[in-house]
């Protein structure tokens, strides 16, 4: 197989790094090593045919297009961004997934050698090994085509014996051929569904608890139930209705007991729900439904239903018998003997009772449906209990227009739970929107002092400057108050921030670095936490990210520190800290990288996946 590389045309002086986006060790990151090891059989092979080099935003950006021929033939292409990233594209399935796939990683392999960097050596092995993979797959399509044919060429007689020998032997093939036959039966006599509903229920029995192999089992046998419903649906929306209450039902019985960890169930169950509704859109329900309507409501174990949508679709006889059930349900509720109230994390509370909350709720929102404000505000005010039900109020005031009572109802909270940090956020919207600059600005303050993170400071410097103060003095006050905090010992749960509490005379100066850095202000952070201060490795991660490569010594001598942090404490399979040194690595020139791999490979030889990651870099 040839290996038709061009020779490229000069290109631009102001090409990205594209060394650092290239290098086997971050190609291996992207693919994963198996896939990369595969890239590289492929570079070398020659299976990367017609290439056309990209230029792309004035020179900005290098990329690389090509036909990658193994198994079957692929059309690839990937690009270095002005910001050294890669980027890549394939239409191989591998690559349609999501994943970085071995025709990309051959084709950056291909890209850097002609960008000057290591290039792929041709390989007459690795040339014998593509093309006999591609052989096979010749002669596996080769078998599969001869077969469909032997099939194609019984007769009709023998294969519905091999059929129903299948059948009697294996449940899915007897469920899917009763679908067949429903789907035959209701096309001559649409008025029956008898033979559909019963191929239903053969579709969607189970017994016991299913795990995910059984889930996944499941919901391709319940995906059949679909076309059943779409095609009643065609015929009769009323029967369509009845058949999807019966599916539903019979599905929710296998939902209540089984491990839908992919989601495979849930996507049935909502196909099923929408048919549902599609029916009620078609063929409008009487009031009497509205008993089915809960019974579906009561047997679905996961609460997927949304009953605003359903309720529109069913029509205003439906929806006047709803709103005279939920207000009687409301009215009729009684909280349960043994309730009480309980301190709870946000202040003063009650036991959670799911009951109410679902009266409640429901009652509420058709309330608000009806569009009668002053009767939900007034229906919400007159129940409120906990710090959530307080802050919904405020919300929907302000949904509505109603500010004024917003701000009372969040002064009003505030008051009842002063440590909730819902009603804290929903007064301190309300200070802001209506003018009241001094008040956020004190709770604004608050915030900073019992969180003193980034966004925290840069929202006390912009309630500052809105309530009249003079920000670079404000500004200086902070700083100065974040320094004075510097000296407290850390928080007794705080088991981290004591693993690198600073020595006598230095201080932990995590805080103000953190906030310069939300200002941009990257060489001052620098600066700042030089040694004997210290902070969370987190920051000076941060702030090596930060430093360009002419800083590359400052930003090694960071994350050194960081390393020697974290590698005492690091366990398998040394993710962070296999990271750390792909970090450092790259910003070192090759000899002090050489010394420094070597020195690690010397002192952590025990550890053994340490050591096998260090190699993969």
């Amino acid at each position: 197989m040839p290996n038709p590389t061009p020779t490229p045309a000069p290109l631009p002086p102001d090409l990205p790094d594209w060394r650092s986006a290239l290098a086997d060790s971050d190609l291996r990151m992207m693919a994963g090593d198996v896939v990369f090891k595969r890239g590289q059989t492929y570079a070398a092979s020659g299976a990367v045919q017609d290439l056309e080099l990209l230029l792309v935003d004035k020179g900005l950006r290098v990329g690389l297009s090509a036909t990658v021929r193994g198994t079957q033939r692929y059309t690839c292409e990937v690009l270095v961004t002005e910001d050294t990233d890669l980027e890549g594209d394939c239409d191989c399935p591998h690559a349609l997934d999501g994943y970085f796939c071995k025709h990309q990683v051959a084709l950056a392999l291909t890209l850097r050698g002609l960008l000057g960097g290591e290039a792929p050596v041709h390989s007459d092995e690795a040339e014998k090994k593509v093309a006999a993979a591609a052989k096979r797959a010749q002669t596996q399509a080769d078998n599969r085509a001869k077969l469909q044919a032997f099939v194609q060429s019984q007769s009709a007689a023998a294969l519905a014996e091999r059929v129903w020998q299948w059948a009697q032997s294996d449940r899915e093939v007897m469920a899917d051929l009763k679908a067949w036959a429903a789907q035959a039966q209701a096309a001559e006599n649409p008025k029956s569904t008898k033979s559909t509903k019963t191929a239903i229920s053969e579709l969607l029995k189970t017994s016991g608890f299913l795990d995910w192999r059984g889930t996944t089992a499941y919901a391709q046998r319940a995906h059949k139930v679909l076309p059943l419903l779409e095609q009643a649906l065609q015929r009769d929306p009323e029967q369509a209705r009845a058949l999807c209450e019966h599916a539903l039902l019979r599905i929710y019985r296998a939902a209540a007991q089984c491990d839908d960890s992919s989601g495979t169930i849930g996507q049935v169950m909502r196909a099923m729900q929408s048919l549902l509704v599609r029916s009620l859109k078609l063929a409008q329900p009487p009031a009497s439904w509205l008993a089915n309507w809960f019974a579906l409501l009561e047997s679905d174990p996961w609460g997927l239903w949304n009953e605003r949508a359903l309720l529109d679709a069913a029509g205003p006889a439906l929806q006047e018998a709803y709103s005279r059930k939920v207000l009687a349900d409301w009215q009729a509720y009684r909280p349960p003997a043994h309730a009480k109230q309980a301190q709870s994390v946000y202040g003063l509370g009650y036991e959670w009772d799911y009951a109410r909350t679902r009266l409640r709720t429901r009652y509420l929102e058709d309330l608000q449906h009806q569009g009668d404000p002053v009767a939900a505000i007034e229906a919400m005010r007159s129940s409120l209990q906990d710090a959530s039900e307080h802050s919904a109020l405020v919300a929907y005031c302000e949904k509505v227009h109603k500010f004024r009572e917003a701000l009372q109802f969040a002064q009003a909270a505030y008051k009842q739970f002063p440590e909730d940090r819902r009603c804290e956020n929903d007064l301190l919207r309300c200070y802001e929107r209506d003018g009241w600059d001094a008040e956020a600005l004190a709770l604004r303050r608050k915030q900073l002092e019992a969180s003193p993170t980034p966004a925290h400071f840069l929202a006390v410097l912009q309630a500052a400057q809105s309530a009249g103060k003079d920000r670079a003095a404000y500004r200086q006050a902070l700083y100065q108050w974040a320094e004075q905090q510097e000296l407290a010992p850390p928080p007794a749960h705080s088991r981290l921030m004591a693993r690198h509490q600073p020595q006598s005379g230095a201080r932990n100066v995590g805080t103000r670095a953190q906030w310069l850095l939300a200002e941009g202000l990257v060489d001052e952070a620098l600066a700042l936490v030089q040694a004997p201060h210290v902070c969370h490795p987190n920051v000076l991660q941060d702030i090596a990210r930060k430093l360009p490569a002419a800083q590359n010594e400052a930003a090694i001598a960071l994350l050194l520190r960081v390393f020697a942090f974290e590698m005492p404490h690091a366990n398998t399979p040394y993710r962070e800290v296999l990271g750390l040194v792909h970090d450092i690595c790259k910003r070192m020139d090759s000899q002090p990288r050489k010394h420094w791999l070597l020195h690690l490979h010397a002192n952590y030889k025990a550890k053994r996946n340490f050591i096998k990651g260090l190699e993969g870099l």
